[in-house]
């Protein structure tokens, strides 16, 4: 019996080496990138709005990070499954800039500007 181990142990080594010889694993896809855009749909730029605060809205890729800046803060949107995003911002009486960046894990960068009047 203790010879047949000894015989048997080398031959399922070496069934083992030779099986995975030549063998390929499958190739794991690399995800595509998708192009980044940004697309901002609200406010309109040169809007007059009564209210002090504004809804910025628009959308992007999912998984990108969309920053709003009003007037120098800068505030972080959530950007949903379907990179739809949509955030409130205060806003100073007069007029406001309003810069819409939006950045994915590639170092891709999409920014729009918009300039808006508030008049309480």
């Amino acid at each position: 019996m203790k010879k047949f181990v000894i015989a048997v142990i080398p031959l399922l080594v070496l069934a083992l080496v030779l099986g995975t010889v030549g063998c390929k694993k499958a190739a794991t896809p690399t995800p595509t990138p998708v192009a980044l855009f940004l697309s901002v749909t609200q406010p309109k730029d040169g809007s007059v709005v009564n209210t002090a605060n504004v809804t910025v809205s628009g959308s992007t890729i999912p998984g990108a990070v969309v920053s709003v800046a009003v007037n120098d803060t800068v505030y972080i949107a959530s950007v949903d499954a379907r990179g739809d995003f949509s955030i409130a911002v205060p806003l100073d009486e007069g007029p406001n800039f309003i810069e819409v960046d939006a950045s994915d894990d590639y170092g891709n960068q999409q920014s729009a500007s918009i300039g808006i009047v508030y008049t309480p």
